[in-house]
């Protein structure tokens, strides 16, 4: 069965309902849970798989599409636990923003949480390549020097770093 989403507007109303495949064809603006999961005391930075149609090999953190009908925060806790096999304590909104990727024509309103995950590492292959766990200024650092980082993990970052000084 084909993967639907809620097409929404820059207000987060949902205008109609499409295929991924089309959203992604016609850069349509979707939604997206983006999650900073803290396990052992460092964040959890994940390589994207070399087989995802957007940004291969590039890196990232739990980010999970919003299905039709879904919210915000069950995309967040399934991400978590499909991409690292963690479960998503204590699952804190930090900010909802909008997302655009004009090289890929990737367009979403994005919810950025944190959380802390709880039980066992086990990557999802078919979407991560490789965990990394860093600190927030080896993140900071890291996001300077490596090019391959997706924009969702930049402006994802930005909102972390706000949130903590509010």
């Amino acid at each position: 069965m084909e993967e639907m989403l809620d097409v929404v507007n820059e207000n987060d109303e949902v205008l109609r309902q499409a295929s991924r495949k089309e959203a992604e064809a016609k850069g349509l603006l979707y939604r997206a849970s983006h999650v900073f999961v803290f396990f052992d005391g460092r964040i959890i930075v994940e390589k994207r798989s070399q087989e995802k149609s957007k940004r291969p090999g590039h890196y990232s953190i739990v980010g999970e599409t919003v299905q039709a009908g879904e919210n915000f925060e069950h995309a967040a806790r399934r991400g978590v636990h499909e991409e690292t096999g963690l479960m998503a304590e204590n699952l804190r909104l930090l900010r909802k923003i909008i997302i655009h990727d004009e090289k890929e024509k990737d367009n979403m309103v994005s919810s950025v949480f944190m959380c802390q995950g709880t039980g066992t590492i086990k990557k999802q292959d078919s979407e991560v390549e490789e965990i990394l766990f860093m600190g927030e200024k080896e993140i900071e650092e890291f996001i300077k020097k490596e090019k391959k980082i997706t924009p969702a993990f930049i402006a994802a970052f930005n909102v972390y770093k706000e949130a903590k000084n509010d």
